[in-house]
């Protein structure tokens, strides 16, 4: 079967990578400039952990228990996911270690104190059969996307980009130059936490939608690839978006019509994006 005749099948999936990587594109020249490059994993198993408790927390009666027909979001291992993640990302966008601790230091900090809470969530005997459920909620894939999941991370990269829209200079001032935006008066912990919601809602639902793998890949190359080509930082935000959308498409094209793991494809086709700026690095002396 060709590409174009099995549209049916890889348009929901398609259609999720490029929201994907538009979302992820754009906050990744965010998470650049303040050098939390690990954030999105971060992220993800603070998200575990709160989808775990969920489970556990039902296991006892605390909430319903997520596998009953009609429970509600509010109580749902979803909603808890969402409240973790945006949760530790408020968290790491305090200084807690002051100068003596980078930030990028309080990420990886988070990444391994919520990893072994999970672990030790999961370990309970009260919601051993959960543990894969964990996973599936979590980890999406790329391939196996439904127009419902479609339509949720839709809504999500519009509010998402809304906020960064209305907030532009305020936001890229606080992570370009955050000593100089404290002394102009920019309330820039009000800003760091905005910032760092938007993190934790974006990445998650992305993460959840097409995967870690793509998610992390369009978070990190196509923001480096951009960096490496433009002065102003302005411009790294459109090109960015583009250069994630593209090596997303073109990633996933070749995963299937190659047979190819669609994560790994992304990851390959979107890093062939770094090669102009690199060339230019190479060539091109900066004044």
């Amino acid at each position: 079967m060709s590409f174009l005749a099995a549209y049916d099948f890889w348009r929901d999936s398609v259609l999720a990578v490029l929201l994907a990587g538009a979302l992820c594109g754009y906050l990744g020249v965010h998470v650049l400039q303040r050098r939390v490059v690990f954030v999105g994993a971060a992220l993800t198993q603070v998200s575990g952990v709160g989808v775990a408790l969920a489970f556990w927390l039902s296991s006892f009666g605390v909430i319903p228990d997520p596998h009953e027909a009609g429970t509600s979001f509010w109580l749902s291992p979803q909603f808890f996911s969402l409240i973790a993640a945006v949760g530790g990302a408020l968290l790491f966008s305090f200084p807690v270690g002051g100068r003596r601790v980078a930030p990028d230091t309080v990420v990886g900090l988070g990444w391994v104190i919520s990893s072994a809470l999970l672990l030790l969530i999961l370990s309970s005997k009260r919601i051993v059969q959960e543990a894969h459920e964990v996973d599936d909620l979590l980890y999406g894939s790329a391939v196996l996307v439904d127009i419902g999941q479609v339509k949720i991370l839709l809504g999500v990269v519009i509010a998402v980009l809304a906020v960064h829209l209305v907030f532009f200079k305020e936001l890229l001032f606080v992570s370009y130059d955050e000593e100089m935006a404290q002394a102009l008066g920019y309330r820039t912990r009000a800003w760091d936490m905005l910032l760092y919601a938007t993190f934790g809602v974006g990445i998650s639902f992305a993460v959840r939608t097409v995967g870690a793998l793509p998610a992390f890949a369009f978070l990190i190359i196509p923001a480096a690839s951009a960096q490496l080509l433009v002065k102003r930082i302005q411009w790294a935000f459109p090109l960015s978006v583009a250069f994630a959308m593209a090596g997303g498409a073109l990633g996933y094209y070749v995963a299937f019509t190659r047979e190819l793991p669609t994560g790994a494809a992304i990851v390959a086709t979107s890093a062939l994006f770094l090669l102009p700026g690199l060339l230019r690095r190479f060539f091109v002396r900066e004044e």
